[in-house]
Order: structure tokens, then C-alpha cells, then sequence
């Protein structure tokens, strides 16, 4: 190892016992730490002092323009890989330190360039280690391959390296891919992820019927997934109604719910479903054309025939509950085949609006056909919400799945925390629904990512239909939701064979027999006649429709009483008129 020498005239009065200590203050403060006092000659008044230089040396037989390897001087330790790499970087322009190896006594030098060694450097400090123990190559595409090392962790490194990719050294639309067997990591260049104007809904698509002994049934095509760059196309995203066998769909008025829920519809009964509407707020307008495709009974379009629709398919839940538990096994697919079951979907729209109840009027006698009336609808909102939790609780595994469509789920709208828990997969849709909106549509709002703004803000309509869903047991993400129009979705259904029936709305006795009033009885009476004694136990004539002759219950009772008063009060001014 070399010896650098220095000398240094001391003066007359020196004295080693009493000025050594501040003749070594001189020498560290005039040129540096590691010198020692070699000797001391008293006749010419010189003190002679020295110190051992380390000095790395290039091993000329690994120097290449790129890469070459040096030699470290011995007892260098891992703690002074940073003083080592400032060195040995210092002396050698354009090259960074790329291997350290103390225990070996060699380091590596490369040539990086400016953006390798800022890519180097962010996905050093995302993994918490040296610059040097990532390796960074840059790729023909603009972007990175990267040497991953040893403490690499993809549940804890993953978001970090693709935050490098998309904000760091690349832009939106970069991607990672990494391999954590291989411990590699490529930073990919690509443009922002889109979505088309419109996914048309796939009618020429064949589809597999229902099978019990399959989950083929379960998965139902909705849209598709945003994908890592622009011009390619994401995975589809489906339902799986055997892991998660209800859905919530919440956005605003014109976010897309009802197309969303007509999709699945059409895909449901395309696989051999049975099909329930309830759609009262909106008297089922947006279903009209899949109304001869649903259940006997099936479509509600009002408050009671709803009611009733949620009723029977309730009821049929409980029907399929009893068959399960006497057949001994655990869900309805395992039941034989000659149950003839099929699986059944209960599309609920506008659930804010149908359950949240309506204030009483003030000032008005209780027994006034307006106060009546409110009551009555009342009494049907909070039976619709108590019957859908049931659904929801308690028909899991009987194949008897809601779909609802919402505005605002939350208990402010008479919406139940519990309720929301139980609708396994959810879609928000809307492309910038508000943080409180998200923390009322999802679970874990945080986790799910947002609809990017390139795709809010483009001209061609690439917002359209556009939100963000979460799954129990899968990865959440940003989807499109597929179009279709109502009429080609029932022409659809025709060419396939689907079964129609000529009774979609619930007759009045099934109506009478399946909803609440506030004068029903026991349930058990003529439908006609249930619910109208009087206190002394006669029963007066029922109120019946002048038009059709139809007995009246509930709040259509309470109109045609209140239209009936008005009419006798106008009569009695007219007489005393005439008077």
C-alpha cells in the first residue's frame, strides 16, 4: 500500500511532551485524517510524518467501454459502499457503481445514462435498498429492464414500481411488469388506457345454457376492464353469482344504471334464468321490452304489484330452502335434476326511491284518504326493503339473486349498512362520483381505483357508461359497461327461444294475497273481501273501480273513497244551489 510522506518545520520552543497533541490538530486541519508522526529531528527542527494511501486499481482484464470491474482496498467494509461509490464515481465520469463486493475486494462501474440512473435511483428507494443493488438497462422502446433484488416483495413492491412507471420516469399509460420468480422488472411505454365511444353487446356470442353440474351459468358478460395501454382491450369483466350472488349498482340519473341492469338481464335469461322485475318509480318504462320474458307474475310496475313480485320470489327462496334441507345436501345445485330448478334474478331499479318513505301530511285527520293513502305506501316501501334484506340474508345459496339499481345507497334513504354488506359484487358507476359517493357504493373506496381523467375528459364519448367495480375475492378495477338497445335485446332473446309468457303482472288476487294493508286481516280470507270488516264485524259493500267493477285495496281504495266524497260534495253544493 502506498505512503504518502509530508515534513513540517516546527518551532524553536517545540516540545514533544507538551505539543504533540496540538502539532496532529495541525496536521488533520492542514491535510486530512490518517497521518501519524513518523520521527522528529531536533537538530534541523522537522518533524517527519506519513500515512498509508488505499488506493483502487482497475482490473485491466475486465475493462471494457461499458463495464469494468476495480479493486478495493482491503478492510473496506459494506458500511462504505457510499463512500466508495462518491470516489470511485468521481474519478470515472459517466459511470456508476453497479456492483459492490467488499468481501471479495472488487466493485463494478457501468456507463448509465441520466435516465437510467433516475429510474436506478426511484426504484431504489421504493425496495429501501443501494442504488447498487438494483440493476437498470434501458430498453429499445424508451423504457426499463430492471434486476430486481433479493428483499423484493411483490405485495409490497408492486404499486411502487408501477408508481415509477406512470409518474417518475414515464408518463399515463406506462405500465410494470415484474416476475418475482425471475426477480425482474420491464417499465413499459404505452399510451393512456381508453375505452371505444360504445361496447356493443355481443348478440352473435353463443352462450352457454344452464347447467347445475357447471358455473358456466354464473358468469354473465357486463363490460369490460380498462386496460394497461391505449389501443388495447382489457378483460371482460363478468359476474359470478356463486361467489357473489347479489350485485349493487349505484350512479347518479343518466350514469347508466337500467341499461346495465337490462344487459344483465339479457344475459341472465340467455343462460336459462328466470327473470323478476320490480321498477315502480319508473312504472317499468325501461324494461318494457323484456316484460314478456319474466316470470308469471313477474314484472311489478307499481308499488303493490312490485311488492308482490319481491313477495313470490321470496317465497320461492323459501320453497327451494325446504327442498334443500330434505334433499340433505348443501345448495340448490346440488339438488337432483328433476327439481327442474333454473336460477332466478331479481332486477330492483330506482331502490332509493322506491323505499324511502313518505312524509305524513300535517294538520290532517288520520283517518283523511290523503293521510290513508301515504300510509298505505308507506306500509308497501317498508315491506319492499324488509323483503329484499330477507332475499339478500337470507337466500344465498337457494339461486334467487338480486340486482338493484340505486341512486344513493345509504341509511340516510332508508338503505341498511347490513343490506349493502350483502350485495357481494358492486359497480359505481359515473366517471367522477363524488368521495362520499364512493364511500357509500364500496366497501373500501380506497382500494379501488378511479376512472382516469383521459378517459373523462374525451370527446368521443368514452365516459359513456364508464365506472369502477369491486368484487369480494377479486381484484377491483375501472370497466365500460356493454350497450344494448331494448328492442334488439328482445329480438335477441326470440332467436334464442327463450321462453315468454302472456301473464307478466301479478293478478289482483296474487297482489291481494302478497302485500300488506292497513286494514288486511289475516292474510287467510277471499282476496276480494280480506281486510274490509267493519267494527261490528259485518262487512260493508267493497269499493270497487267504476270502470272495470274491480275491488279496490289500499291506496287505490283510498282514491277512489276520496274521488267518491268530492264528487257527493260537489253534488250537495249543486243542490243547495238549485235551492
Amino acid at each position: 500500500m502506498p505512503i504518502e510522506r509530508i515534513t513540517l518545520k516546527l518551532p524553536a520552543d517545540f516540545d514533544p511532551s507538551r505539543h504533540l497533541k496540538a502539532l496532529e490538530k495541525l496536521v488533520a486541519d492542514r491535510h486530512g485524517d490518517g497521518w501519524e508522526l513518523d520521527s522528529i529531528d531536533p537538530i534541523i527542527g522537522v518533524a517527519f510524518i506519513t500515512r498509508h494511501v488505499a488506493v483502487t486499481e482497475v482490473d485491466a482484464g475486465t475493462q471494457t467501454e461499458e463495464r469494468f470491474e476495480v479493486r478495493l482496498p482491503r478492510g473496506t467494509k459494506p458500511s462504505d459502499g457510499e463512500k466508495v461509490a462518491t470516489k470511485l464515481e468521481d474519478q470515472h465520469p459517466g459511470y456508476a457503481l453497479v456492483e459492490f463486493e467488499p468481501f471479495l475486494g472488487k466493485a463494478t462501474l457501468a456507463r448509465l445514462t441520466p435516465a437510467e440512473q433516475r429510474c436506478r435511483g426511484a426504484v431504489a428507494v421504493a425496495l429501501g435498498v443501494k442504488p447498487w443493488d438494483v440493476q437498470v438497462k434501458s430498453r429499445p422502446d424508451g423504457g426499463f429492464d430492471v434486476a430486481l433484488p433479493h428483499t423484493y416483495v411483490p405485495s409490497k413492491h408492486d404499486e411502487k414500481i408501477a408508481e415509477i412507471a406512470t409518474v417518475v420516469v414515464g408518463q399515463e399509460g406506462w405500465f410494470a411488469e415484474t416476475d418475482p420468480k425471475a426477480l425482474t422488472a420491464s417499465i413499459v411505454p404505452g399510451e393512456p388506457p381508453s375505452f371505444p365511444p360504445v361496447i356493443p353487446y355481443p348478440f352473435k356470442r353463443a352462450v352457454p345454457r344452464f347447467d347445475p353440474a357447471s358455473d358456466g351459468w354464473s358468469r354473465i358478460f357486463l363490460g369490460r376492464v380498462l386496460g394497461r395501454t391505449g389501443g388495447e382491450d382489457g378483460p371482460e369483466l363478468t359476474t359470478d353469482f356463486v361467489a357473489a350472488p347479489h350485485i349493487l349498482v349505484s350512479g347518479l340519473t343518466g350514469s347508466g344504471k337500467s341499461i346495465l341492469l337490462s344487459v344483465l338481464a339479457t344475459g341472465a335469461l340467455a343462460h336459462g334464468w328466470e327473470l323478476c322485475i320490480a321498477d315502480a318509480i319508473k312504472g317499468g318504462v325501461d324494461f318494457m321490452d323484456l316484460q314478456p320474458f319474466v316470470r308469471p307474475g313477474g314484472f311489478g310496475d307499481d308499488l303493490a304489484s312490485a311488492c308482490c313480485v319481491l313477495q313470490t320470489a321470496y317465497e320461492e327462496g323459501q320453497r327451494r330452502k325446504k327442498l334443500i334441507q330434505r334433499a340433505g345436501v348443501q345448495k340448490w345445485t346440488q339438488l337432483p335434476t328433476s327439481a327442474s330448478l333454473r336460477p332466478v334474478l331479481v332486477a330492483v331499479d330506482e331502490l332509493t326511491s322506491l323505499v324511502a318513505p313518505e312524509p305524513t301530511p300535517k294538520g290532517v285527520a288520520k283517518d283523511n284518504p290523503l293521510v290513508v293513502e301515504v300510509a298505505e305506501r308507506n306500509l308497501l316501501k317498508a315491506t319492499i326493503l324488509n323483503t329484499i334484506g330477507k332475499i339478500a340474508r337470507e337466500l344465498r345459496f337457494t339461486g334467487v339473486s338480486l340486482a338493484i339499481g340505486t341512486q344513493v345507497a345509504s341509511t340516510s334513504t332508508g338503505i341498511p349498512t347490513e343490506l349493502r354488506a350483502n350485495l357481494g359484487m358492486k359497480i359505481l358507476l359515473g366517471g367522477k362520483p363524488t368521495d362520499n359517493n364512493r364511500r357509500l357504493a364500496l366497501n373500501d373506496p380506497d382500494a379501488v381505483p378511479r376512472v382516469p381523467l383521459n378517459v373523462v375528459d374525451d370527446p368521443a364519448g368514452a365516459a359513456r357508461g364508464v365506472g369502477v367495480f369491486e368484487i369480494e375475492g377479486r381484484p377491483s378495477g375501472v370497466v365500460k359497461v356493454l350497450f344494448a338497445n331494448p328492442a334488439e335485446c328482445a329480438t335477441y332473446l326470440r332467436a334464442l327461444g327463450v321462453a315468454t309468457t302472456d301473464r307478466p303482472r301479478p293478478t289482483p288476487a296474487e297482489i291481494a294475497r302478497h302485500t300488506p294493508s292497513l286494514e288486511t286481516g289475516t292474510g287467510t280470507e277471499d282476496p276480494a273481501r280480506a281486510g274490509d270488516r267493519s267494527p261490528s264485524g259485518n262487512r260493508p259493500e267493497p269499493t270497487r273501480d267504476p270502470a272495470t267493477g274491480e275491488v279496490l285495496h289500499g291506496f287505490a281504495k283510498a282514491n277512489e273513497e276520496r274521488r267518491q266524497l268530492d264528487a257527493a260534495a260537489k253534488q250537495t253544493a249543486r243542490e243547495a244551489g238549485a235551492s
